[in-house]
C-alpha cells in the first residue's frame, strides 16, 4: 500500500478500497487553528498516482520542504458557503520512501483564503465536474486567492485549440466534423495528416490519416462520431519520428525543455503510451514561440504550462495539469517544483 491513512479510520473519510471521499463526515466548522502556510491541491485520487513521475507529488514535496502545510482536496471537495469558497480535504505528510510516499492526516475544512495557493491538478478531460469546479474556484480567485492555473483561463483554453490563437506558429490545421473537408485537407497535405479529438489527452485518439487507406472513412467517422464532433486535422511533420519537445513555461518564461521520443512501434511521443524522454536544450525556434506566447500566458494567469513543439511548430499548449517535472529533474534539468513553490 503506497498511501498511509495515518491514525484516522478509513471509514471516516474514505471507503475501503475505492477511498471515495465522504465529505459529509467533515466537521462543517472551518478550522481557524492552523499556523503553517497552507497549499491545497485539487486533484484525482492521491492513492492512484505514480510517485516516480507524478508532478503534483513533486510540488507537494517542494512545499513540505518549505514547512508548508499540504492539503489534498479530492474532486468534489469544494463548497461555497454564502459565496465564500471552502476546501475540504486531508493533510498530507510527505514520506521520503517511494513505497509509501505520503501519509494522509487529519481532515481539513477551511476557507480558501486560508491557503497561500490552490493548485488545480485534475487530469483532463475537461468535463462538467471540471467546469463546475472552475466556476467555484473563480469565487476564491476574485477574492484574491492565488489559483494555479487561473480557473477563468482554464475554461477558455482548450489545449488543442489554444495554440491556434497563434496560427503563424502552428502547422497547417483544420478543425471540422465534415468528412469530405477532412479528406480534401489530407490530399492537400501530400496524402497524410494527423487527426485527433479536441478533448483527448496523453496521446489518446491521435491517429495518422492516409488518403489511400481503405479505412479512412471509418476512422474519420469514429473520430467525429459520424460528423457530430469537430476534430483537429493537422499537417503531418516527418520530424515527429524523432519526437517532440515539451517546453516548460513558468509565469510566462521558458525555463526548460525535454525531448519526447516515440516508441519504435508508435508515432506518438507521449510517455503515457510508451514514449521516452531525454534531455535537450531549447533552441531559437523554441525561444521565439515562448516570446510570442509567454506574455499571453502571464496576462491570463496561466502560471505553469507545457507547450508541445515539433520541428519548430507549436502543436499544443497544455494548461490543465502539465507533467514531466520529475523526469526533467532526473535528467539534470532545473527543479521546477521548487521554483513553482518559491514563486507563489
Amino acid at each position: 500500500m503506497q498511501v498511509s491513512w495515518g491514525h484516522m479510520s478509513k471509514g471516516e473519510v474514505y471507503d475501503a478500497l475505492g477511498r471515495k471521499p465522504h465529505l459529509s463526515t467533515y466537521d462543517p466548522s472551518p478550522d481557524t487553528t492552523h499556523r503553517m502556510e497552507r497549499v491545497a491541491f485539487l486533484m484525482d485520487p492521491i492513492d492512484s498516482i505514480n510517485p516516480h513521475t507524478d508532478t503534483s507529488l513533486a510540488i507537494m514535496r517542494a512545499a513540505a520542504k518549505r514547512n508548508m502545510e499540504v492539503i489534498y482536496v479530492p474532486r468534489g471537495g469544494l463548497a461555497l458557503d454564502h459565496g465564500v469558497l471552502h476546501v475540504r480535504g486531508r493533510q498530507v505528510h510527505i514520506d521520503p520512501t517511494p513505497q509509501r510516499y505520503a501519509d494522509l492526516g487529519d481532515p481539513v475544512y477551511c476557507p480558501a483564503s486560508d491557503c497561500r495557493a490552490i493548485f488545480i491538478r485534475s487530469d483532463p478531460p475537461f468535463n462538467t465536474l471540471y467546469l463546475t469546479e472552475t466556476w467555484m474556484l473563480s469565487f476564491a480567485e476574485a477574492a484574491g486567492v492565488r489559483i494555479i492555473n487561473s480557473p477563468a483561463a482554464l475554461r477558455n483554453a482548450n489545449e488543442k485549440l489554444f495554440a491556434l490563437e497563434f496560427p503563424e506558429l502552428c502547422p497547417s490545421t483544420l478543425v471540422t466534423s465534415d468528412r469530405e473537408s477532412i479528406k480534401t485537407f489530407i490530399e492537400q497535405q501530400d496524402g497524410v495528416a494527423i487527426g485527433k479529438p479536441l478533448h483527448g489527452f496523453g496521446g489518446y485518439g491521435v491517429v495518422k490519416l492516409r488518403h489511400d487507406d481503405s479505412n479512412l472513412n471509418a476512422i474519420i467517422d469514429m473520430l467525429t462520431l459520424e460528423g457530430r464532433d469537430p476534430i483537429i486535422v493537422q499537417q503531418y511533420l516527418p520530424e515527429a519520428q524523432q519526437g517532440d519537445k515539451r517546453l516548460f513555461m513558468l509565469n510566462g518564461q521558458l525555463r526548460a525543455a525535454l525531448q519526447r521520443i516515440p516508441h519504435q512501434s508508435d508515432h506518438r511521443g507521449n510517455v503515457h503510451v510508451g514514449g521516452s524522454v531525454m534531455a535537450c536544450e531549447p533552441d531559437a525556434h523554441d525561444q521565439l514561440i515562448a516570446n510570442r506566447v509567454g506574455p499571453v500566458l502571464r496576462a491570463r494567469g496561466l502560471f505553469f504550462v507545457g507547450m508541445d513543439v515539433i520541428a519548430g511548430k507549436l502543436i499544443e499548449i497544455n494548461v490543465t495539469s502539465p507533467t514531466l517535472v520529475q523526469e526533467l529533474k532526473r535528467l539534470g534539468g532545473p527543479d521546477l517544483a521548487n521554483e513553482i513553490i518559491g514563486m507563489i
